[in-house]
């Protein structure tokens, strides 16, 4: 655009005035003459000039704009919401995992007695305590209190189970190089059996569990009022102490056992989306929650010599804004301790 401007400030400085003039004395016209002609000459040279130049112009400028422009994304690629943030992880956005699920030696088939404590807490005492319920904790309905209603005090004892399924995707290789089928941790049969753990009347299951083995990240869950009482509510507020509960797997990673004792380590981050009512207005909303669960699992011996399996279990919190968990520094960190024992004896004979 500089250049047009200077060329045509260069053309009125050098083109004479052509044409008629109106003089007061006469009305005779300019004479032509060589000085003229040269003039017209170089006139039409220049404004064969610009007009070249405004033929360039507009393509160049086409292109700088075209090279301003993003490119398309290839097909079915999208930015992610957490893209320039640092620590950041999209609890809403379900991606795929690898790992189909934790695959324990076919060793622990079976049901085991399951006691587990926890050992300390760190940061947030109600974030804490929050996502140890939610989570599946309850204080047991005993004389004594259950603890006098600290769940740090707490010691909860239940069954679980370890189940074989002999699908394709589930084999393992094992210490001795062949391969196995491993088994999957049954956790739908363990939300049932710890959530029930704190009731204390005789009818049975509290709460409602829907989970399939086959697709093992995604489990629902409901407790009963009588599981709800013992956590602290009244039968009054049960809607808003057992609402229904989701625990979604949305991040795993597993780590294969080893000769030295260690059965099999597992991290994963969990979606926890529960659902809370306004009892004034009559409306409810989802509430979404981070949590990682960390555990590690090694082959040990009793006192009395029978074959156990003890685990260590860290739980994390983590703030959730807009669905968005900044994962690098958690809000609380529990550590529990887990010991699974056989219902029936498995110390070696004695001669």
């Amino acid at each position: 655009m500089f250049a047009i401007l200077v060329l045509l400030v260069a053309l009125h400085n050098c083109t004479p005035t052509l044409g008629l003039h109106n003089n007061n004395n006469n009305n005779n016209v300019v004479p032509y003459s060589s000085s003229t002609s040269s003039s017209l000459f170089s006139r039409r040279k220049m404004i064969e000039g610009i007009a070249g130049f405004s033929i360039i112009l507009p393509s160049c400028c086409a292109c700088r704009q075209v090279d301003a422009v993003s490119p398309p994304l290839p097909i079915g690629t999208s930015y992610e919401r957490v893209q320039g943030i640092g620590g950041g992880y999209d609890m809403l956005t379900d991606k795929p995992i690898n790992d189909v699920d934790i695959l324990f030696p076919p060793s622990l088939n079976g049901t085991w007695v399951c006691e587990r404590k926890v050992i300390s807490v760190e940061g947030d005492i109600n974030q804490a305590q929050g996502a140890w319920k939610l989570l599946g904790g309850t204080i047991p309905n005993t004389s004594g209190g259950g603890g006098g209603g600290d769940f740090q005090k707490v010691v909860e004892k239940y069954y679980v189970r370890f189940v074989d399924l002999r699908r394709d995707t589930d084999g393992i290789i094992g210490l001795d190089g062949k391969k196995y089928y491993g088994d999957i941790f049954d956790r739908g049969y363990e939300m049932e059996e710890r959530t029930s753990s704190g009731s204390s009347s005789g009818s049975g299951k509290s709460t409602l569990v829907q989970w399939d083995p086959r697709a093992p990240n995604t489990l629902k869950y409901e407790r009963s009022s009588a599981a709800a009482v013992t956590d602290g509510g009244s039968s009054s507020s049960n809607n808003n102490i057992s609402p229904a509960t989701e625990l979604k797997v949305v991040q795993r990673k597993v780590e294969p056992q080893n000769n030295k004792g260690s059965l099999v380590g597992s991290n994963e981050l969990i979606r926890v989306t529960t659902k809370i009512t306004n009892a004034l207005f009559g409306s409810s909303f989802d509430v979404t929650y981070a949590t990682r669960v960390q555990r590690r699992w090694r082959r040990s011996t009793s006192e009395e010599g029978d074959r156990v399996v003890e685990g260590l279990e860290i739980v994390k919190t983590y703030r959730v804004l807009d669905g968005i968990a900044g994962i690098e520094f958690p809000t609380s960190t529990v550590k529990s301790t887990i010991r699974l024992t056989r219902t029936y004896p498995t110390r070696p004979p004695t001669t």
